[in-house]
């Protein structure tokens, strides 16, 4: 098991700003679906590779997210993935949000938590977690 959070950058774009300047409260789920699928990835499950080879899908159940500061554009995000939770069906992932100064000091501004479920694709029934997912999960590190 790694210990080290898996780690995602994004730079905040016009596009995902609303009238205040800050980031558009939805636009935290587009980036925190980023950075998971980049962790699967690096983890050796690549989505395409799911999409293409396996007859089963992951969709995301459940979610939420907890603004802890406004978030504004051109602003740094270091997203750090964890896993919170895995059970027989689902795993839940916890991401931390933090913006990075140019002299590296970080503030948390978010924290983004998702349940997921692994479903056949023949009749989107719950199934146990298929030996790639889980060998998959072994290289996020827990919280």
């Amino acid at each position: 098991m790694n210990n080290a959070p898996y780690q995602y950058h994004h730079t905040v774009r016009l596009h995902e700003i609303d009238a205040a300047g800050i980031l558009f409260h939805g636009q935290i789920f587009t980036i925190n679906h980023n950075a998971h699928e980049e962790v699967m990835a690096t983890a050796g499950l690549p989505v395409e590779q799911i999409i293409d080879n396996h007859p089963f899908s992951i969709p995301v159940v459940h979610t939420e997210a907890d603004y802890i500061q406004p978030i504004r554009l051109g602003e740094q995000l270091t997203l750090s993935v964890y896993i919170q939770q895995i059970g027989n069906r689902s795993f839940t992932l916890k991401t931390m949000v933090d913006q990075v100064s140019k002299s590296g000091a970080t503030k948390r501004r978010a924290e983004v938590t998702t349940v997921h479920v692994t479903i056949e694709l023949v009749n989107g029934q719950a199934i146990p977690l298929p030996g790639p997912v889980r060998d998959a999960l072994k290289h996020i590190p827990t919280l």
